[in-house]
């Protein structure tokens, strides 16, 4: 008969309660049987188990009791084992160990990677990472691939593993690994996943890690000695580095002679009057005003004003939506002592303005730029410079002097400008012949008609051929004349479309009038 449940609870019949009473007692007379334990000797008594049974026979507790209560009180102990070593361990490690942590939104995490990517060990190690570019936190860096015919490859430490090395024969060890979010996912950084590199070294002193920092450091400069490295505002409010070219010489660029001097000279006297104008109470920054026709070279010309001048670039694109005035203002306090602080096309950002107000879509307010820009004075040895293609959109506030100090134009190729282009991309060829090709071919090109970058995409398509480029020139420029009369003939068929619609409109609401 099965048993009969009532709600939650299952009662038994009698049968199956006689059953139970019968083998209860089979149990007890098996348990009886067994021998009787030991008596505790001396040593037992010294004992955690004889303490116990101590404590327990004084306290009139029965043998079940006592081994329940034994059990309990060394698991106790082990439990407290288990949570305070943690703490004990914790401690030790701190007084014993010296550990140096690279995360990988920090710039230092890149002087690590390139650092081990050269160290060694990396060439013995069975575990390794293979990587094409040495990232912080998911960035190219150092123009790696950009500017070569084949991307570099790196070895790098695997993660999740413990790697041993030397150095200044003290022995390290280092970790690298990704830390995860609450979710238990890899912690992400903006679009790249997070890193951390750990390098520890027995010992309290910190000054092995802290020579290894500075020599990494060191061989990451000078992986930048003859580059301009470029950093740019991202939508976080943060300068992130986004690539570097080797330096271009300022031969490459072709603009007049005197607006090349001029410009050199200026930059490098500012450089070398800081004492000049701590004397003299004045700001000491400098700024610049390149305006003029697009392609015209304002933008390369900054690029080769920085590798001669030998400082870095800090590019700032006003029509950033994530960019407010604070963060402007916090962005330009944070450059470097000496660089070249780049603003492009200024003139896009507020070309009609209310005075506090900004454009639609820009976060950024006119009066917010003013400020950010009188923040710079405050800095020391910085380069403001503003590019743009229509100065005459430009507020004269923006432009006043004390804040632009020199304005320089650029404007469209001249026939000495063509002839020095032409002579710069076919440097292999005999002196006399190719000034000879150069002068007809400048001979047939307008002055200050075309920009450096049109008549730079023409030659690029015969950069092997120069006698064919001074062949087909006469082709291209009447091209040229063709594709601008349809452009003003088209322009005009507008403006007549335009006046008609307008025409019309006016006569309808006149006729309903």
């Amino acid at each position: 008969m099965p048993p009969k449940l009532l709600g939650t609870s299952l009662l038994l019949t009698p049968s199956y309660s006689s059953l139970l009473f019968r083998n209860a007692q089979v149990y007890y007379r098996g348990f009886s049987s067994l021998p009787p334990p030991l008596p505790p000797t001396s040593t037992d008594a010294t004992s955690i188990g004889g303490m116990i049974s101590t404590v327990a026979e004084k306290l009139g507790v029965g043998e079940l009791a006592t081994g329940g209560l034994q059990l309990a009180v060394i698991g106790g102990l082990i439990a407290s084992v288990r949570y305070f070593g943690g703490f004990v361990i914790e401690f030790m490690t701190k007084k014993t160990v010296a550990t140096a942590q690279f995360d990988s939104t920090d710039e230092s995490f890149s002087w690590i990677l390139n650092w081990l990517s050269e160290h060694p060990f990396i060439e013995k190690t069975t575990h390794f990472t293979v990587s094409t570019t040495i990232t912080r936190a998911g960035q190219r860096l150092t123009g790696e691939g950009l500017d070569a015919l084949q991307p570099p490859v790196y070895f790098l430490p695997a993660h999740g593993m413990v790697h041993f090395f030397t150095y200044k024969n003290r022995l390290l060890w280092l970790t690298r690994e990704r830390p995860q979010s609450s979710t238990g996912a890899p912690a992400v950084s903006g679009n790249a996943i997070m890193e951390r590199i750990q390098i520890s070294t027995i010992g309290r002193s910190r000054t092995i890690l802290q020579s290894l920092v500075l020599e990494a450091q060191k061989k990451f400069i000078e992986r930048d000695q003859s580059r301009t490295v470029v950093f740019a505002a991202d939508q976080y409010g943060a300068w992130r580095r986004t690539r570097s070219r080797p330096k271009r010489p300022l031969s490459t660029i072709v603009i007049p002679s005197n607006v090349k001097q001029q410009l050199v000279l200026d930059t490098k006297e500012f450089l070398a009057s800081e004492q000049w104008y701590s004397d003299r109470g004045i700001p000491y920054r400098r700024g610049l005003l390149l305006y003029g026709e697009p392609g015209s070279g304002k933008t390369s010309f900054v690029y080769s004003l920085a590798g001669e001048l030998g400082i870095n670039i800090y590019v700032v694109a006003l029509s950033n939506k994530g960019l407010t005035d604070d963060v402007l203002t916090e962005l330009l306090s944070e450059t470097p002592s000496r660089c070249i602080l780049l603003i492009e096309d200024v003139d896009a950002a507020f070309v009609q303005r209310t005075r506090g107000e900004g454009t639609v879509g820009n976060n950024v307010t006119f009066s917010g730029l003013l400020n950010a820009i009188d923040g710079v004075s405050a800095q020391e040895g910085r380069i403001l410079c503003m590019t743009t293609n229509h100065p005459e959109k430009l507020d004269p506030a923006l432009i006043r002097p004390g804040r632009i100090d020199v304005k320089i134009h650029f404007g469209n190729a001249t026939k000495q400008q063509a002839e020095e282009l032409f002579i710069k991309f076919y440097p292999h060829l005999e002196s006399d012949y190719i000034k000879s090709l150069a002068s007809q071919f400048a001979s047939k090109i307008p002055d200050n008609v075309f920009s450096m970058a049109h008549l730079q995409g023409f030659l690029m398509i015969h950069k092997k051929q120069p006698e064919q480029a001074l062949y087909k020139v006469d082709e291209w420029l009447l091209k040229h004349d063709r594709s601008t009369e349809e452009n003003q003939q088209n322009s005009s068929d507008v403006e007549n479309m335009d006046a008609a619609i307008a025409s019309s409109s006016s006569t309808s609401i006149s006729s309903l009038s």
